[in-house]
């Protein structure tokens, strides 16, 4: 059991290190995982309740609050990989801004959110040192849609 799972893991560390070299990254799609109850507390996203699902799911996968301690009774939140999770916070307040200016219809801002969201979602437990570098770098929001929309692969 031991070596299947090595092999997997070597597996997994070559097909991203190829990826990564190629200037493309490959990650496996783990968006299916994506159906999370969500709390009444939280806000409706403006493209209806799949994507406040979608979200809030994103969300649960980056941002955690540790426990207090004695010396910090109410610790503030912790955003593990910043770069790709505000990027994705960056990107929907981009096709947010689109949608209200009509330089895109609903349909077409759905189908990118929506990938980008499974993007995000599947590539939180992978090895993402260097893709965390280039969004880091890339300021240009629709460089950073290209990245996540052209560059990054879902098997």
């Amino acid at each position: 059991m031991k070596n299947v799972i090595a092999i997997f893991m070597i597996l997994g560390f070559v097909n991203t290190a190829i990826g990564q070299a190629t200037d493309s990254f490959r990650f496996s799609d783990k968006s299916s995982n994506m159906e999370v109850e969500v709390p009444e507390y939280v806000g409706q996203h403006y493209l209806g309740q799949e994507f406040t699902k979608k979200f809030y799911a994103v969300k649960e996968q980056y941002v955690y609050t540790p426990e207090g301690t004695a010396t910090t009774p109410y610790p503030a939140s912790v955003t593990e990989k910043p770069s790709i999770y505000n990027s994705l916070k960056k990107l929907d307040k981009y096709y947010k801004k689109q949608l209200k200016k009509g330089h895109a219809n609903e349909q077409e801002v759905k189908e990118n959110l929506s990938k980008v969201l499974a993007v995000g979602y599947s590539i939180r437990y992978e090895n993402t040192t260097t893709l965390e570098k280039m969004l880091w770098k890339t300021k240009d929001i629709t460089e950073i849609e290209k990245i996540f929309t052209k560059k990054i692969v879902l098997n």
